[in-house]
Order: C-alpha cells, then structure tokens, then sequence
C-alpha cells in the first residue's frame, strides 16, 4: 500500500516518523515537504492510495489511484473538495479539542487576571501595583461570567465543560440543531447569533470556516459586544474581519482578545511573516499566539495515534474513523 506524506503539516519529519512508528501494517511511504515541487508531486500523487495531508489545490496533478486522503488536521478549508477524485474518503482527525479548551480557559483567566501586565511589570519594573499589597487597581475573576461559545462542536464542548466548572454561564451558537445542551444553558440558531452576543462577557470562536462563517464577526456584530467583552479565537481568523477587530480592539470598543489563528502565515520568502496586515502587535490588550493551542504533547499523541490507526483500518478493509465525506 502507497502513502504519500504531501505538504508542510502531512510531510513534516516528526509526523511522518511518528504515524510510520505506530503503523502496525505494512506501507510503502513517499515524503514531499514543499508542495511547489511539481517534479516529485506528479509521481507522490501518480502512485499513492493514500495521502496524509492538509492540503489539496485545485491545480493538483492527476491521483488516479488515491482511495483515502487523511488529514492531520481537523479543518478541511485548504482542501479543495471538488478536485479529489471520485470516490475518495476524506478523513480528518480529533485528540486536540482538550488542549484547545485548555488554552481557551488559560487565556480567559490570563485577560481577566492581566495576568500579562502584572508579571511584566512586576519582573521589569519591580512594580507592586498589582492590586495586592503594593495597591492599584484589582483585577478580574471569570466567576459567573457568560462565556458565548460560537460552534459548538467537539472543541466548543470541552471548553463550555472547563468554563461550567469555574462557574461560568454557558451560551452557545450553532449551525445546525443541537440535541444534547451539555453543560450549555441556551443555544442559538447560528442566525440568531445577535441576540447571544450582547450577553457575554467572553465570545470563543470554535466554528469551521465555510460560507456561512466567513466573515461572521464583522464590525456591525462586534458593536453588539459588551465594551468589556473578550474574544477568543482558536477557530479560523476568517471567521472575524480582520480590520474591524483591529480597530474595536484599539478603540477600546471591546475589552481584549486571544488571537491563535490568523490571515497571514509564514511561507518560505517569508519565514517570519507578521500575521495581520494590522499592528496587532502593538496593541496592549491582545494575546497572540502562533496557532499553536492544540501543540501539546498529549493532543500530537492522540492524533498521530488516530492517523495511524485509520491508515492500519484502510490496509485492513475495515471501518475507518472521522470520515468527514466520500467525494
């Protein structure tokens, strides 16, 4: 059986190693980092029937053997699902949502702490305003807050799970009908999504990027925030508009945000590219990270051990798992 390992999450050295580590069946694998190397992508696409990447471009070379792409990631959007050829099974992976929910609480706390600025400051100025003995200004607390969840998948649970238990409300929006509420108190139709947003302190964005959410925290929604709000945003940076956060957050127009996806990201020109068009760098009331809140130990485990176990399934003939759709 042919794998390819094609792009620069399906093809990075340490993925690659660990999924052929924990592979009990037999494969012949095929590496391509950079997918701009039309001279080895013709052949890695050619023979392989199965591919282990995040990516597939409209102008692909030709896969007539392939039966199953793989994902290492859990969104599809840099698939081009129209171009797969038929018949092809299109997986992604799970084993991340803990360590995002993680992630998500850890900055909520961080925000409303200024857990930042008293540190720093502390550190570089040995300043005790902190709000303790040395006086200033108190700081937050996320005790019974509202925390609006917008999609509430596998990711938005765990985290409205963690939030429950620091005795958060739990709002949510969705795009299709929920069931089970879980630890949520109301959901909202993802069409309803104004009238859950005045009501929170903190909005996490946990939805995919598709039609219906690309653009979906605009400027006229985000007016619609709380001036204290906080925004969270481990879903996809599209999902926001780019300028009109920018600009709500410098204005003061809601209180903060955790950014850890973005519009811009590294390529090899540009190694160390900034992430915005906007200086969202220099603004005092945001968290950047470098999409990396699922980069724990235990979630790289778990999904590697996921793709391994599908590809194991796929040698088989057995049922594979997050098969997300059949082309």
């Amino acid at each position: 059986m042919k794998v390819s390992f094609v792009g620069n999450f399906g093809g990075r050295p340490e993925v690659v190693q660990s999924v052929l580590g924990k592979i009990t069946e037999k494969v012949e694998p095929t590496v391509l980092f950079d997918i701009a190397d039309s001279q080895r992508l013709i052949p890695a696409l050619a023979e392989a029937e199965i591919v282990v990447s995040h990516i597939w471009k409209k102008d692909f070379p030709e896969a007539p053997r392939l039966k199953l792409l793989q994902s290492p990631a859990a969104g599809l959007d840099l698939v081009d699902l129209p171009s797969l050829p038929r018949g092809v099974t299109v997986c992604n992976v799970d084993g991340h949502e803990q360590a995002i929910a993680e992630y998500v609480l850890m900055t909520m706390l961080a925000l409303h702490h200024r857990l930042v600025d008293i540190v720093n400051g502390f550190r570089d100025r040995s300043s005790w305003a902190g709000g303790g003995a040395g006086g200033g200004p108190t700081h937050g607390e996320i005790l019974g807050k509202t925390v609006g969840i917008v999609g509430y998948g596998r990711i938005g649970r765990e985290v409205a799970k963690r939030a429950a238990a620091f005795g958060c409300t739990i709002v949510a929006a969705n795009r299709s009908p929920i069931a089970d509420k879980g630890e949520a108190s109301e959901i909202y139709k993802l069409g309803e999504l104004d009238r859950m947003l005045p009501r929170c302190d903190v909005v996490v964005i946990a939805a995919a990027l598709g039609p219906e959410t690309r653009g979906l925290v605009d400027a006229g929604r985000l007016a619609l925030m709380k001036p204290t709000a906080l925004l969270i945003n481990i879903g996809r940076a599209l999902i926001a508009d780019e300028g009109a956060l920018y600009a709500a957050l410098r204005d003061g127009k809601i209180g903060g945000a955790a950014l850890d996806v973005w519009w811009r990201y590294p390529s090899p020109a540009e190694p160390n590219a900034r992430p915005s068009n906007f200086p969202f760098h220099e603004l005092p009331n945001v968290l950047m990270t470098p999409h990396c809140s699922s980069a724990t130990d235990g979630a790289r485990d778990r999904r590697l051990s996921g793709i391994a176990g599908n590809l194991d399934r796929f040698v088989r003939g057995e049922n594979l798992t997050n098969v997300v759709m059949t082309t």
